[in-house]
């Protein structure tokens, strides 16, 4: 979320009970990844890129990203490990938590302790204090454990875009819940986009509640967010399953995606009334490799970035803090800037993903074991 042997969280096509596929990658789904990681990247350096509207107009857009994560998140977790939880098992349900926490855990835990250099070079070359809601202890003892935005404080902080990962452990909690909604009303196709269509509307209903916008108050928000969300693309991985393949029913999605987006463009719609439901077409295409999309999706590069994108996306705002501090100054031209911010990035997830997260993903795999 794989190139080469499918490891068991990567996207696959195998079918859930009732059909038979081989396994094997979706790699556009491996791919979108890579650019819904950029996008955020770009999201949170929008302040300082040149004042260029394309440019602009495309980075402000970045925190629907999240979302797009959430949506492809529950496909491919309920793609890899739905058959699994019919019939439920404890057993496999602890295994299933030891292989999502080997696979989001060694890269956090590392952030973490390298998030640790920030307030320490404040104190040491700076005239004033660290922030001190930004560098909280008590958010930060609340990351160690992946739950800093389970509501426990009113703001993010520390590695800022880690509160998805927060949220998505506890989506990971819950999955056999979702696992057993989507396997017993989702036995057909309509069904199973029913229960799309119901997670989304109570998305959409909870937002016009708070009267917030989609990236609005994700301490309050991000929880709902990324479990009706994470729902949303189990079961839309579930509708999947129980059709027919059709590509004509994913250039159609295809098309649904590119005109709800250009719907949002045009007219004065929330984001939370068109994102998700623009997302869950863009999946259903993408997984249907014979769309143009998919295969547009499908080159070795753009997959190769979607499998740094992880390391990508938890070490952008690291990346993001430095360059602040050393380069946004007088004397020094945004174009320079925002060209460290990228090469440095880049640099970051190809060493990362490299060094600390394949490594340790497979350690603790390794410890884990696997379920008999």
């Amino acid at each position: 979320m794989m190139i080469g042997r499918r490891p068991p969280d990567g996207p696959n096509l195998n079918r859930q009970r009732g059909g038979a596929a081989a396994p094997g990658n979706i790699a556009a789904l491996t791919a979108v990844r890579g650019v819904a990681a950029w996008w955020v990247v770009f999201f949170h350096f929008r302040e300082y890129l040149p004042h260029r509207e394309a440019l602009l107009s495309f980075a402000k857009y970045g925190y629907t990203a999240v979302d797009l994560f959430f949506v492809l998140s529950g496909f491919v977790i309920a793609l890899n490990y739905l058959p699994r939880f019919d019939p439920p098992r404890f057993k496999a349900y602890i295994h299933f938590l030891g292989l999502r926490l080997a696979r989001i855990y060694p890269l956090h835990g590392f952030m973490l302790l390298l998030f640790l250099i920030n307030p320490l070079a404040i104190i040491l070359a700076g005239s004033l204090p660290p922030d001190p809601v930004r560098y909280a202890p008590f958010y930060y003892i609340l990351s160690v454990f992946l739950v800093q935005n389970w509501g426990f404080t009113p703001s993010l902080a520390w590695n800022v875009p880690a509160w998805s990962i927060s949220t998505e452990w506890l989506a990971y909690l819950v999955f056999p819940l979702v696992a057993w909604l989507a396997l017993r009303f989702g036995r057909t196709a309509r069904g199973a986009l029913l229960m799309v269509a119901f997670a989304l509307i109570v998305l959409a209903v909870g937002f016009v509640v708070t009267g917030d916008s989609l990236g609005g108050d994700i301490a309050r928000n991000g929880l709902p967010r990324c479990l009706l969300e994470f729902s949303a693309g189990a079961f839309l991985c579930r509708a999947r399953a129980a059709a027919v393949s059709s590509w004509t029913r994913g250039e159609i999605a295809s098309l649904a995606c590119i005109a709800l987006l250009a719907c949002y463009l045009t007219f004065p719609v929330e984001d939370y009334v068109v994102f998700p439901l623009a997302w869950c077409c863009l999946i259903y295409a993408l997984a249907e490799r014979r769309t143009m999309l998919s295969r547009l999706l499908s080159g070795k590069l753009v997959e190769t970035i979607g499998e740094y994108s992880y390391a990508t996306y938890l070490a952008h705002y690291f990346v993001r803090d430095w360059i602040k501090f050393l380069l946004v100054r007088d004397g020094i031209g945004i174009a320079a800037q925002l060209t460290a911010y990228v090469l440095a990035t880049a640099l970051a997830s190809v060493i990362l993903y490299r060094l600390i997260e394949v490594p340790g993903r497979r350690r603790l795999r390794a410890w884990f074991g696997e379920v008999r």
